[in-house]
């Protein structure tokens, strides 16, 4: 594992290419973020989970309610609620995702070349996913995940798709040393319904020719994280954890979180950094580090984290659990 992830680390033939609804890759997770999105393997009582690894909801203890937000940039907001509920011998669950993005500008070119405005349009994504997830055996867990994705463009075109999320965890026993892998995103490739105008110059003049969306690719991700105790006392523990991140439109990344935490998860503190193509700052990827913690009081949790970008503006998330 440590191996592979180093090897990730300064890949020069990283392949970079577009991938479509990148919805399924934005997630509201504090405890995620904070870790530097090292976080498959995380076991948690805590249904946001399941959108970065569906085996999380194998660990719920208890039914669960999660509700997760994060104001993202440009005047885009991304929320999601999350249930599971824990069986005899499998744990159900489901979380609804959704972004919403407004005041784009709709512009048509005219006659003369230049462009008009014509108002404006609103973005809109919706994920629904069912969970099951179960163990084979006292130490290997499964769980799958079905989901259905909506995204409408304004008044211009929509998209349905289907997707599949396969979680798994390991558990050795020994140190608390966790293996946990995720494979997301995998399914046929959706097309935009509808079709659209592709204007060209010809012989000085502009043409419009109306041509079907194309297919495209789903963005499919493989994750796979190792955790380990680094100390263990029956009030304070620290727990560090690596995963490798390899997404199919972008390089590779490998991720380390560190979290701490006092009276198993009654308070925690979560410190994490993303590495790609660079030890600190990297071409390729803005994030610099990420930091957030945890309060849980009576049942109710509440989490938070921050995330610091070279470039782009800062972004905070914020979680709340409600265990029943």
């Amino acid at each position: 594992m440590i191996l592979l992830i180093l090897s990730q680390s300064d890949n020069p033939f990283a392949k970079v290419g577009v991938v479509g609804s990148k919805i399924l890759t934005v997630y509201t997770s504090p405890k995620v973020a904070s870790l530097g999105e090292a976080a498959v393997v995380l076991k948690s009582n805590d249904p946001l989970l399941m959108i970065n690894n569906p085996a999380s909801v194998i660990f719920a203890n208890n039914r669960a309610v999660g509700i997760g937000f994060l104001p993202y940039w440009v005047q885009t907001y991304v929320s999601s609620v999350g249930y599971v509920h824990p069986m005899k011998r499998y744990t159900l669950g489901f979380y609804l995702h959704g972004v919403y993005s407004g005041g784009f500008k709709y512009t048509e070119i005219d006659e003369s070349g230049g462009y008009r405005e014509l108002g404006t349009f609103n973005y809109t994504g919706m994920v629904f996913a069912g969970v099951i997830g179960g163990r084979l055996t006292d130490k290997f867990s499964v769980a799958l995940a079905p989901k259905l994705m909506y995204e409408g463009f304004g008044s211009f075109t929509n998209v349905l798709a289907v997707a599949m999320d396969v979680g798994t965890l390991y558990e050795t026993g020994f140190r608390g040393i966790n293996i946990g892998m995720s494979v997301q995103n995998f399914g046929f490739d959706p097309r935009l319904r509808g079709d659209y105008i592709r204007y060209t110059y010809q012989g000085g003049d502009i043409v419009a020719d109306t041509l079907p969306y194309s297919p495209y690719k789903l963005p499919l991700t493989f994750k796979a994280g190792i955790s380990l105790d680094v100390f263990k006392t029956a009030y304070h523990s620290l727990v560090g954890l690596i995963e490798v991140n390899h997404p199919s439109d972008n390089a590779e990344s490998f991720n380390v979180g560190f979290k701490y935490s006092y009276a198993g998860d009654l308070v925690y503190l979560a410190l994490g950094k993303k590495f790609r193509g660079g030890w600190w700052v990297s071409p390729t990827h803005d994030e610099l580090f990420s930091a957030g913690f945890g309060i849980s009081i009576l049942g109710i949790s509440f989490d938070y984290s921050y995330t610091v970008y070279y470039r782009m503006p800062d972004v905070s998330r914020f979680g709340f659990v409600y265990t029943f």
